[in-house]
Order: structure tokens, then C-alpha cells, then sequence
């Protein structure tokens, strides 16, 4: 798999909404670590490329489209977290949808410099353990 050259979080950020505008899923999981973790609203969790894989092609399949606007962006070091905004919208089963939903993201920069997505928590960070 192809690495993506995203010297920043928001250039990768608006590689991965290009390449699901393109529905070019190969390009997109590309821009998460190997370990990445999807966090639901519930708490539940998406773990690794291959599930991570699976949610993507199903937002391509359904020819969804991704917006992500990020609002704040925190660096230290290797490990940065944004929050912002992400917007779905399509076609939907029972007609057109949006939904818009605020976010976090953590991304970590690898031993190539590129950054990636290491977790992702589109509708917010749910409840935790403490």
C-alpha cells in the first residue's frame, strides 16, 4: 500500500476527503496506521486496516461523500489532535441525507515523516473507561 505524502494532519485530511471523493479506497486506507482504531458513538470500536477497510468501501459503495473542516489542531511531537467538523451526505435509502456530526482525531507521524490517522472518533469522543 502506497503511503501518502501528508507532511501535516490537515494536508492529510484533505488527501483522505479527495481520495473518498474519488471512491478510491486503496488511497484512503493508506492514510491510517496499521493499528487505527474507529471509534463509534456507542463506544464501539473499528480496529485495524482490513475492518477499517470495510466501513470505507461502504461509504464508497454508497456513494456517500466526506467533508472534514478542522477546527483545532494540537502537535506534540509525533502525536497530534484535531477537532473539527465532519459531513456525510448522499443519496441514502430513503432519500437524500446529511448528517454532521463534530469530531476528533488522533494522528501520529511515522518513522517516513508521514503523518496518518490513528484514531478516529467522527461523532466525538464517547464515554471511557476511567
Amino acid at each position: 500500500m502506497a503511503a501518502v505524502a501528508a507532511e501535516t494532519p490537515k494536508e492529510l485530511s484533505s488527501a483522505f476527503a479527495a481520495a473518498m471523493a474519488r471512491g478510491d479506497v486503496d488511497a484512503a486506507l493508506a492514510m491510517w496506521a496499521d493499528d487505527a482504531v474507529i471509534l463509534a458513538a456507542d463506544g464501539a470500536a473499528v480496529r485495524g486496516r482490513e475492518n477499517i477497510r470495510a466501513a470505507l468501501a461502504a461509504l464508497v459503495d454508497h456513494g456517500t461523500s466526506v467533508e472534514i473542516e478542522l477546527g483545532r489542531l494540537h502537535r506534540a511531537g509525533d502525536v497530534a489532535v484535531a477537532t473539527g467538523s465532519l459531513t456525510l451526505s448522499g443519496a441514502g435509502v430513503d432519500g437524500p441525507f446529511e448528517q454532521r456530526s463534530e469530531s476528533t482525531v488522533v494522528y501520529a507521524r511515522g518513522a517516513d515523516g508521514l503523518w496518518r490517522i490513528a484514531l478516529d472518533a467522527p461523532w466525538g469522543l464517547p464515554p471511557g473507561d476511567a
